[in-house]
């Protein structure tokens, strides 16, 4: 072993364990599973990853816009936004199912699973039952997506199985059943099924980069902004055939 003495002085510095030196003006953020993101100082959206936002955003739906159909093109307004909450639907879903049996593969492959199945029945209710009524079922997503946002997840930690499992899987897949009638019901009475499609696509886009809210909002609190989009897609009038 070389002679720690013996090597020049010069740029070197010597190793030591790294000291975390916290701002006294504002206490640094304590993580918690519905904040978990150690590599953020406080609750706000880190400029890198702002950055990355505008440049995969003008990325996705300038793709979007290059391979559109030939012709007039009008976005979908009620399909962009319905892509877009959906999405954080997905992400909310996985986080609590994570908290509550483990975040492994086998986990995000069964909440994936659900959605799908949950969509597919959505489908299949809108198939069987023409006259759905849209309002009713925006009532059931808005209220178990509130119900999330002010019931925190600790509630649910103790308790029996239907308290700490079946509730809290409800509240996180239930909105996926209203959420595919409200699309498959809309989707079908679009005059323009390609652009709603691809409406809903690049609203997907936006949704994804809305995940990253997360880290100044939440898991908890980023289904407000999901609460947002589904109320702008009720606002948005449909274009029937």
């Amino acid at each position: 072993m070389q002679d720690k003495s013996a090597a020049p002085r010069g740029d070197w510095v010597p190793l030591a364990p790294a000291k975390l030196v916290v701002d006294n003006e504002g206490a640094r953020q304590s993580t918690s599973d519905d904040w978990p993101f150690l590599y953020a100082s406080g609750r706000l959206i880190p400029d890198l990853t702002v950055r990355s936002i505008i440049l995969l955003g003008v990325l996705g739906l300038g793709l979007v816009y290059l391979f559109k159909p030939k012709g007039a093109w009008r976005p979908n307004n009620r399909m962009f936004f319905l892509g877009a909450a959906f999405m954080l639907l997905e992400t909310k879903a996985v986080v609590q199912m994570a908290l509550l049996f483990g975040s492994t593969w086998l986990v995000n492959s069964a909440v994936f699973f659900t959605a799908l199945v949950l969509i597919l029945a959505a489908n299949l209710y809108v198939i069987k039952v023409p006259s759905t009524r849209l309002v009713l079922h925006y009532a059931g997503l808005l209220v178990l997506l509130a119900v999330s946002v002010l019931v925190p997840l600790d509630t649910f930690l103790s308790g029996g199985i239907v308290w700490r499992y079946v509730i809290p899987c409800a509240l996180a897949l239930g909105p996926m059943f209203f959420a595919g009638v409200i699309f498959a019901r809309s989707f079908r009475d679009e005059a323009n099924p390609d652009q709603a499609f691809g409406s809903n696509i690049a609203g997907s886009v936006i949704g994804g980069l809305a995940e990253s809210c997360s880290t100044l909002l939440g898991f908890r609190y980023l289904l407000i902004v999901a609460i947002g989009f589904y109320l702008l897609s009720a606002w948005a009038p449909a274009r029937k055939a």
